[in-house]
Formats: structure tokens, C-alpha cells, sequence
């Protein structure tokens, strides 16, 4: 992979050193915002992107300092405090730092009016980012824009072109640019962690050039335009990611980013945690790469299952009967045996709700309130909803050797109680795809699937795990209307106690439907490896607990 490079230069810091060497089983397949999602593909956007408000790191990840936005490209994070929030909390005025640069052959700066295409970029029908239930339910005119755009070029093939020429005639009401220099961002309803959901990668802006191409596609990748510290330099897909510097960034307007390297290399290995921490001890790489570094003060869920309500391999999965029978029939702790040992370094918790421990919303689960399973065995009551002779199911999954493990695991668990269940193992392109239902999905009838989502912001968190799961573009498709009115409570509620008791009634139903079925949660700690160089290093709750790559100290260094 290539890339236009700038003219511009920048005197070298003389801080710098050689090199920092990640390695590890992460492998980032997006690195275009409005596509990549992962915590590691977040993770190197934090190095070649900007965003209109961001995160610093901190020594304490649970420390506010870690946890509230600051500005980033943006001068400041819009409040009441400096005229950037509207009285009614619904509208947000950002204006931009003047001397921040796209990396272009001829640099240009960024403008308010690369911000509004960016938001474009993410309500495109091509993709469907995780991200964008959040979105559709908080920016004025989101959910319609992104409607209109997938009708728009619903049965004709995609091309860049169809999909600029719609961006360009259509205005998305909730986000337009004043200047070039002052954008407005306004919302359906208050909403407290709107600027969390500016800090996303997936939020940040587009230059002119990505018109060109479809959204995370190879073309695009071959002509990535940078605005952080560091630019791709190389990028070998599924295997190796050379960063080096970006010459058009300035360290003076760039208040939460460092670049105390000469480059940045990210390589794959094979292998389990043994043989990860054998080769970082013996120097092979500084830090590991895909794996947490610290605490965080939240767990994330991962793994668990979501059902194919939209076309479904077997219908009997529409059953809530069935649904139930799978949850309550996987044994959660030989799960969390397999995961302890092949993620030593992390706090493996057997799960039994949606919404997992040090995040908002979370509850321990309640004999008095929550379903208990019906009386009877799971071949009883598979018999009682019309399949007494059991079912087969057929179960996607990542094509990692733990998420192989797990699933074999809860598999002969269904088998033993009438459920067999076929699997398929995906790499993560395609399981991505899948889930999300794009077009470049694989011709698969499925059933059942393993999924896991991390909080990407640190406190006011209970939508984070739960609007996806019930936003039009839900992984399975599930849709309760009862839900949806739940859910609007939930967005309008003005007292944060309320607003998490409305999310803990949505999980409370989902769980009730088997709509969704936890498995585990993982907290990170800090027992991850490091190579001898590593002095500090500094985690991002907004990443799970990965490195803040820019705040690294190996010896010898500052």
C-alpha cells in the first residue's frame, strides 16, 4: 500500500526514538473511520486521525482526566461554559483550530466542512457502523438521512460516485458548517454523552479525496489521507502496519496527541499468551498489540450470542422458548476456564446480564425480578414448543482458536440437550460483514453468532452495550416495539437515575426474550507483558484498556 505524501516537513523531535514494535494476535482490517471499529483499529486511528473532541491519557485510567473529553480538533469541548452549548442542551457550536492540516501532497487544513462529510461518510449504507445507532438516535435528521441514503441506491450496484453524488444533494439537517472554522451539531434531544460520541473515530473528518472511493475499500486504503501525528506507511493486510511521521502535523495544535517516535510498526503473531510473552521478553517487540496494558474501570462483554431473526437458517430460533432453552442451558463456567487461559491477563467473569460490571447501568442479576427458567428439562420444554425431536442450529463464530474452544464448548452443551448446533468459523471480514448484513456479506443462512462490544466512553455507558441490539441495524434483527418506546424514555430522560433504570428495563426484556445471551465479561489488568525497553505505558478506558501509543516510555527515553 502507497500513499500520496506532502511536501511539507517539520523539524525531527528530538525526543524521538528508532522505533516502537507491537506484536501481538490483533489484526486491523479498517483503518477507514467510517468503517473501523475494533479497539485496535481505534487504536491506530488515534495516531493518524483527529477528532473534533478526544481523550487524554492518564496515569489512572478510572481518574476523570482519563474519562472526560477535551478538545481536540475542536478549541475547546462545546458547553454552556463557553457559549458552545445551546440553553437547550440540543444544539452544539464547535469551532476549529486554524493550523490543523490534511496530509495532501499540496496540505490543506481541515474544515467544518470535511466534519460534515464526515458524518455523511458514517450514515453510508455500504458499511453500517457499529457505531451509528447511537447516532440515528441522537443527531437531528440522522435516522431519516440514513433511510433515504440506503433507498437511494437500493438495487443498483454501489458505486463512489452513486454514493457522493447523494451526499452532495442532500443535506443532513443536524450537522452544517457555519465557516470554515465553526460547525453545529444539533441533537433530537439533550443528550449528557454526546461529546463521548464525538470522540469516536468513526465522528472524525473527511477530506475531499475520499469521495472517490467506496467506503473501506482497498482503493481507499491505498490513498489514506492522515491528520494525527503519524500516516501509514506500509500496510500489509492481516500481517504488518508500518506508522511514520506525518509531516503536516504540529505538536502546538494538537493538544491530547505525542509523537516520541521515529516510527510505529504493528505485526501479527501466531500462537498463544505463552509464546506472546516469550517473544516480548526476549525483545521481539515492546509492547503487545490487540491486548489490553491496564485496568479499566469497566468489564466489556465478550463473548456473547446474538439470533438471526431476519432469515434465519431454522425459524424454530424465533421461538422465545428456544432462545431461553439456549441460555439457560451453556455451562458459563467451563466458558470461563477456556478464556482464563488463553487471556491470562485479563478478569474473566461469568455473565448473566447485558450490561457487565463498572459500567452504568449494570445490576448483579435479581432472583425476585429477573425470568427463572421454567420448570422442566431443556428437552421438555424444547418438546413444548414444537421440536420434540430437538433442532439444529447453525452457529458462526471468529476463526480464532479461543473463540473455537468456546464455541465447541457451548455447542456439545446444546447438544446434550437436544440443540445440535452446526459451526462455522469466519474471519473477522467476513463475521464483521455478517453481522452487520452489508452486501459484501457471505451467502451464509445462520442461526446463532458470537459477538462482544467494549464501551467506548467510561461513565454514562448503559446505551453503549444496549441500543445496538435493539437499533434498526441490530445485529439479529430483533425488534420489540414495546422496547423502542423504552428506549425513547431512555433517551429523553433529563435525570441519569431514571435514564439507567428505563436501560435496565430494555435489558431486563431482552434477557426475558433470550433475545440476547451472555457469556462472559473481561476486565483488563495489568498483567499484560512487556518487552525490557517498556518504562510506562499508559492505558485508554476509551480503547479497553490498550496503550496510549503516544504516551509509551522505553529506557533511555523522556
Amino acid at each position: 500500500m502507497t500513499q500520496a505524501r506532502s511536501a511539507v516537513t517539520t523539524r525531527p523531535d528530538t525526543r524521538q526514538q528508532d522505533l516502537l514494535r507491537l506484536l501481538g494476535p490483533a489484526a486491523v482490517h479498517q483503518a477507514d473511520p467510517a468503517a473501523a471499529w475494533t479497539p485496535a483499529e481505534r487504536q491506530l486511528l488515534r495516531l493518524t486521525t483527529r477528532q473534533l473532541v478526544s481523550y487524554r491519557a492518564a496515569p489512572d485510567p478510572t481518574d476523570w482526566r482519563a474519562l472526560g473529553p477535551v478538545g481536540d480538533l475542536a478549541v475547546d469541548v462545546p458547553s454552556t461554559y463557553n457559549a458552545g452549548l445551546g440553553a437547550s442542551h440540543r444544539s452544539y457550536v464547535a469551532h476549529l483550530r486554524p493550523d490543523v492540516w490534511w496530509d495532501t501532497p499540496q496540505p490543506r487544513r481541515i474544515t467544518a466542512h470535511d466534519v460534515v462529510r464526515g458524518f455523511k461518510r458514517l450514515a453510508n449504507p455500504v458499511i453500517r457502523h457499529p457505531a451509528l445507532a447511537y447516532f440515528r438516535g441522537t443527531l437531528r435528521g440522522m435516522d431519516r438521512y440514513c433511510a433515504e441514503y440506503a433507498d437511494a441506491v437500493a438495487g443498483q450496484p454501489v458505486t463512489a460516485a452513486l454514493l457522493a453524488a447523494f451526499a452532495d444533494a442532500h443535506e443532513l439537517p443536524g450537522v452544517f458548517a457555519v465557516d470554515d472554522e465553526t460547525v453545529v451539531l444539533e441533537l433530537v434531544r439533550p443528550a449528557l454523552d454526546f461529546p463521548d460520541l464525538l470522540a469516536l473515530s468513526c465522528a472524525s473528518p473527511a477530506p475531499a479525496e475520499y469521495d472517490a472511493y467506496l467506503p473501506g475499500s482497498p482503493e481507499l486504503h491505498a490513498n489514506l489521507v492522515a491528520s494525527g501525528p503519524y500516516r501509514i506507511a506500509s500496510w500489509q493486510p492481516g500481517a504488518a502496519i508500518r506508522l511514520e511521521p506525518n509531516p503536516t502535523w504540529r505538536p502546538e495544535s494538537d493538544p491530547v496527541r505525542r509523537r516520541l517516535f521515529a516510527a510505529v510498526e504493528f505485526r501479527v503473531s501466531t500462537g498463544g499468551p505463552r509464546q506472546l510473552a516469550d517473544r516480548l521478553a526476549a525483545d521481539e517487540a515492546d509492547l503487545p498489540w490487540g491486548v489490553p496494558v491496564g485496568p479499566v474501570p469497566g468489564h466489556r462483554a465478550d463473548p456473547f450470542l446474538v439470533f438471526n431473526l431476519r432469515d434465519p437458517a431454522n425459524p424454530a430460533v424465533g421461538s422465545a422458548t428456544v432462545r431461553r432453552v439456549v441460555a439457560d442451558t451453556i455451562d458459563r463456567s467451563a466458558l470461563a476456564r477456556i478464556a482464563g487461559a488463553a487471556d491470562p491477563w485479563s478478569d474473566i467473569r461469568e455473565a448473566h446480564t447485558v450490561v457487565p460490571p463498572g459500567n452504568d447501568g449494570h445490576r448483579p442479576p435479581d432472583p425476585l425480578a429477573d425470568p427463572l427458567p421454567p420448570d422442566g428439562g431443556a428437552r421438555e420444554r424444547l418438546a413444548a414448543a414444537g421440536h420434540p425431536d430437538g433442532l439444529i442450529l447453525t452457529a458462526v463464530h471468529p476463526d480464532t482458536a479461543e473463540d473455537l474452544a468456546l464455541a465447541r464448548t457451548w455447542a456439545a452443551d446444546l447438544g446434550a440437550a437436544g440443540v445440535e448446533v452446526r459451526l462455522v468459523a469466519l474471519d473477522e471480514v467476513n463475521h464483521r460483514a455478517l453481522l452487520a448484513g452489508t452486501a459484501d456479506a457471505p451467502a451464509l443462512r445462520w442461526d446463532v453468532s458470537t459477538a462482544s462490544r467494549t464501551a467506548p466512553w467510561g461513565y454514562g455507558n448503559a446505551r453503549a452495550f444496549l441500543q445496538p441490539l435493539v437499533d434498526a441495524g441490530s445485529p439479529g434483527g430483533y425488534h420489540d416495539p414495546e422496547i423502542d418506546r423504552i428506549v425513547e424514555q431512555a433517551l429523553d430522560a433529563a435525570d441519569p437515575r431514571e435514564a439507567v433504570a428505563r436501560w435496565q428495563e430494555v435489558q431486563r426484556r431482552l434477557l426475558a426474550a433470550g433475545a440476547v445471551v451472555p457469556l462472559l465479561f473481561r476486565r483488563a489488568t495489568d498483567a499484560a507483558p512487556r518487552g525490557p525497553r517498556v518504562r510506562d505505558v499508559a492505558p485508554l478506558p476509551s480503547l479497553g484498556g490498550l496503550a496510549d501509543l503516544g504516551e509509551v516510555r522505553l529506557e533511555g527515553g523522556r
